[in-house]
C-alpha cells in the first residue's frame, strides 16, 4: 500500500521537473533581452567604432574610404595630441589626488559625530548632484573678468584682477579646483559610508592598549578604509580620464588647446571637423590606455580584505 502510494508522488515529482531543453529555453528568454541590449548597444558600437577608425570620411562623397592605420599615424605624430595627452593625464592625477585626500579627511572628519554634522554633511554633497555642464557654466560666470564673483572679492581683498580662464598658466589648474570642488564629496561618502561600516571593538581595544587617534587611524583605520578608498580612486580616475562636459561648460579646451582633454579632442575631430575616423582612433587610444591603467593599478596596489573577528 505504502509503494503503491510512493509511485504516483514520485510520478508526480518526477512529471514537474523540467527538462533540460525547457530549461534552457527558460534561460534564451529570461537573458534574450539582456544580450540583445548589449549587442544592439554595446558590442555593435564598440565593433563599429573600431572599423571607422581605420577609414576616413569622405564628405563630398558620403562614403568610407579605407586607410589602415593612417589615423593612428597621425595621431601619435603630432606634438598637439601629445600635448592634450599631458592636460588629460595632469587634470586625471592631481585631480583624483586632491579629491582623495580631501574626502577621506572629511570623512575623518565627520567621524568625530560632532554637533550639527548632518546639517554639514548634506549641503557639502550637494555638488556632486549639479550636472557637470551646468558646473562649467556656473563656474565660467563665476569666474568672469569683469562681472564674476570671484574675481570682485579679490579686488576687495586688495588682489589684482586674476585671468582664471584666459590665462594658458591658470586655466587647467582652475578646472582641476573646479573638478575638485564638484566630485570631492562622491569620495567622501564612499569613504564615510565604509568608515561607518568598520568594527568598532577594534579601536576599543586598541584604545585600551593605549593607542592615540593618530596611531588608530594610521594602523586601523586607514588600512581598513584602503579598499574604499582605491574604489573611489579608480572610479574617479576614469571618470576624469574621460572628462568632457566640464570642459565644454568651463573652457571649450581653451585658451590654445591648454585645458583640451582626450575626450574633448575626439568630440572635437568628430562632431566640429567630421574626422570621424579620427575621432574614433582618439576613442579607442583612451579605451586601450585606461584598461592598462586599471589592470597595472589593481596589480600593484595590493589591498586584500581585512576580515576581523
Amino acid at each position: 500500500m505504502t509503494s503503491a502510494t510512493a509511485a504516483p508522488r514520485r510520478g508526480a515529482r518526477e512529471k514537474r521537473l523540467a527538462s533540460p531543453t525547457q530549461r534552457r529555453g527558460e534561460a534564451f528568454f529570461l537573458l534574450g533581452p539582456c544580450v540583445l541590449y548589449l549587442v544592439v548597444f554595446s558590442i555593435y558600437p564598440l565593433v563599429v567604432s573600431l572599423i571607422r577608425s581605420f577609414q576616413d570620411y569622405d564628405t563630398r562623397k558620403n562614403s568610407w574610404r579605407w586607410i589602415g592605420t593612417d589615423n593612428y599615424s597621425q595621431l601619435f605624430s603630432s606634438s598637439d595630441f601629445w600635448s592634450i595627452v599631458e592636460h588629460t593625464l595632469v587634470f586625471s592625477v592631481a585631480g583624483v589626488f586632491i579629491q582623495v585626500t580631501l574626502g577621506t579627511a572629511l570623512a575623518l572628519f565627520f567621524n568625530q559625530r560632532l554637533r550639527g554634522s548632518a546639517i554639514v554633511r548634506g549641503l557639502l554633497i550637494l555638488p556632486m548632484l549639479i550636472t557637470p555642464v551646468v558646473v562649467g557654466l556656473m563656474w565660467r560666470a563665476l569666474l568672469n573678468p569683469e562681472w564674476g564673483l570671484v574675481n570682485w572679492v579679490f579686488i576687495k581683498l586688495g588682489f589684482h584682477n586674476i585671468g582664471w580662464l584666459s590665462d594658458p598658466g591658470t586655466a587647467l589648474r582652475t578646472l582641476i579646483m573646479v573638478d575638485v570642488w564638484q566630485w570631492t564629496p562622491f569620495v567622501f561618502v564612499i569613504v564615510y559610508a565604509r568608515l561607518q561600516a568598520l568594527p568598532q571593538d577594534v579601536f576599543e581595544a586598541s584604545a585600551v592598549d593605549g593607542a592615540n587617534w593618530w596611531r588608530r587611524t594610521r594602523y586601523i583605520t586607514l588600512p581598513l578604509l584602503l579598499p574604499a578608498i582605491l574604489f573611489a580612486a579608480v572610479f574617479r580616475g576614469i571618470d576624469a580620464f574621460r572628462t568632457f562636459d566640464l570642459v565644454f561648460g568651463l573652457t571649450n579646451g581653451g585658451p590654445v588647446q591648454a585645458t583640451s582633454t582626450l575626450s574633448y579632442e575626439a568630440f572635437q575631430n568628430g562632431f566640429k571637423y567630421q574626422h570621424y575616423g579620427y575621432a574614433s582612433a582618439i576613442s579607442y587610444v583612451m579605451l586601450i590606455v585606461a584598461a592598462i591603467g586599471v589592470t597595472v593599478l589593481f596589480k600593484v596596489v595590493n589591498v586584500r580584505r581585512e576580515d576581523v573577528s
